[in-house]
């Protein structure tokens, strides 16, 4: 069997060896380099809309929101106060107002009444600035010890009594009457000593102001 010459096939050690290659991260290594001017603008992103969630009000804003109903409350309060004096005013005037009962023995001179009645065992008393009938302008006692004199004797002496009484009456005197009253005898009998005399209106309670000085 014949042979040719052929060489022998030359062997891996007998190539030089690659030079190194320089060192890229995977992504340039993936990826050629581009040059600064010709690198591309990033594409800005649309952004997506986001559902607004609910937001927990915050310790500020609930102090800011406690602090507004606090003053509403304050008026209130106030208010309500304020209705409470105003029914307490009117109700104190409409007491003072108001006429008082009073026991013909307990009269004192000065006192105005209305719907007066001089024989009665009583009487309204009232302010002389509210509207009356009569005054008492008049008071005299007799001794307890005085015997019953007799009614004659106890009216001269109560008509005296109205003349005596300083007053100040008004120009128009034509509904204007002295009124004496005195006890009867049984009344004397029983300890009453006392005279007295009122300036007394025909027309009803129609007197505002009193007749003393």
């Amino acid at each position: 069997m014949s042979t040719s010459n052929v060489p022998d096939a030359p062997r891996r050690e007998d190539f030089p060896p690659p030079p190194p290659r320089p060192a890229r991260s995977p992504m340039t290594a993936a990826m050629p380099s581009v040059p600064a001017e010709m690198a591309a603008e990033p594409v800005p992103e649309e952004p997506v809309p986001e559902e607004p969630l609910p937001e927990e009000p915050s310790a500020r804003r609930r102090q800011a929101r406690r602090s507004r109903r606090r003053p509403a409350a304050w008026i209130v309060l106030a208010a309500a106060a304020a209705v409470g004096l105003i029914i307490w005013g009117i109700a104190a005037l409409s007491g003072i107002g108001r006429a008082a009962s009073v026991e013909a023995t307990a009269y004192a001179k000065g006192d105005c009444f209305a719907d007066f009645d001089a024989t009665a065992a009583s009487g309204d008393r009232v302010p002389c600035t509210q509207a009356h009938s009569a005054q008492l302008v008049g008071v005299e006692k007799a001794a307890d010890s005085e015997a019953y004199p007799g009614r004659d004797a106890l009216e001269q002496r109560a008509g005296q009594l109205c003349k005596a009484s300083e007053v100040k009456l008004p120009q128009d005197i034509s509904a204007l009457k002295q009124r004496s009253a005195y006890p009867s005898e049984d009344g004397w009998k029983s300890g009453d000593r006392r005279m007295d005399c009122y300036i007394v209106s025909t027309n009803g309670n129609t007197l505002t102001t009193s007749f003393l000085h």
